[in-house]
């Protein structure tokens, strides 16, 4: 037999490099993991919050892309407007540019407009300005200046309205511009009405105008209205208020006038005045006015 204390000591040697050596794998295995476990945790959540305004879309679409590829999206994906919205990406897949980053809404079940978020990249969270889901709309870019002088008119109050019934209304900025919504759910076969109402400074410019599918641009150029012998400028004090043809309650009305629209009375007689209101002619390019009667419990005599 051989001597067991020879046969003992290579055995231990083995069995002390062998635990040796798994320890050591068992360190870099758990040090891969936590590397692993750490990349992962490194995560953004996107979040989206829409505001459907008179409207139901069915679904929304919603993308995230870098800027500089709209083509190859993050991720794209479909949400029930009963579901929140969001989107887990990992962080270091973002482009790492400012405002590097685009979120596209696409509202589904009409046609709705797309819109558009830029944002930089982070982790942990990032919530998104809220979408407001508007009519769809056709968007004329409308300029408001003096006649005279081509200075702008600032802080116009824009009406649009069709047969009566109003479809939009609008507030120019400082500079008299601002973009205005029209539905597109309209008879697109007659003009619309553009009512301005410059807050007395000038009288209330009223026109037919056609408007054009999708985007499209238009001045308008508003001059004071020139009196006449005997005329006085009146201010309608209430809305949808017929401007009629004669004195008669029956008599056919030429159109309806609303809060804020001047009327040159020339001739009162007993509870109606008779006098006329400057509309423009939109295929004719120039103003037109149109005599008719009002009620006076609908206007006052404005101030000079």
């Amino acid at each position: 037999m051989g001597n067991p204390a020879k046969l003992f000591l290579p055995t231990y040697f083995i069995t002390c490099l062998s635990l040796a050596f798994a320890q050591e794998d068992s360190t870099a295995v758990d040090s891969i993991l936590s590397v692993i476990k750490a990349q992962e945790s490194e995560t953004v959540s996107i979040i989206a919050t829409v505001n459907p305004i008179e409207v139901t879309p069915t679904a929304y679409r919603f993308s995230i892309y870098p800027r500089n590829h709209p083509a190859e999206p993050y991720m794209q994906k479909l949400f029930f407007p009963d579901e929140s919205i969001q989107i887990i990406l990992p962080a270091n897949i973002l482009n790492s540019d400012t405002l590097g980053n685009v979120a596209k809404m696409e509202p589904l079940g009409d046609a709705y407009d797309l819109q558009y978020r830029m944002f930089n990249a982070a982790s942990g969270e990032i919530t998104l300005t809220q979408f407001d889901i508007l009519i769809p709309a056709d968007i004329m870019k409308l300029s408001i200046v003096d006649d005279a002088s081509g200075d702008p008119i600032p802080n116009g109050h824009i009406r649009i309205s069709q047969n009566g019934e109003t479809l939009s209304t609008a507030e120019a900025d400082s500079s008299g511009y601002t973009p205005v919504r029209i539905p597109i759910k309209r008879n697109m076969g007659e003009p619309v009405l553009l009512s301005i109402n410059t807050d007395g400074r000038f009288p209330t410019w009223k026109g037919s105008i056609e408007v054009p599918e999708g985007d499209s641009e238009r001045t308008v150029k508003i001059s004071p209205i020139k009196l006449g012998t005997g005329e006085t400028i009146y201010e309608v004090i209430d809305d949808l208020v017929p401007f009629r043809e004669g004195p008669e309650n029956g008599s056919a009305v030429l159109f309806l006038l609303n809060e804020g629209d001047q009327v040159v009375i020339s001739k009162v007689a007993g509870d109606r005045l008779f006098g006329r209101v400057r509309i423009y002619l939109d295929n004719q390019n120039k103003y037109q006015n149109v005599n008719g009667w009002i009620l006076k419990k609908h206007v006052l005599m404005k101030d000079n």
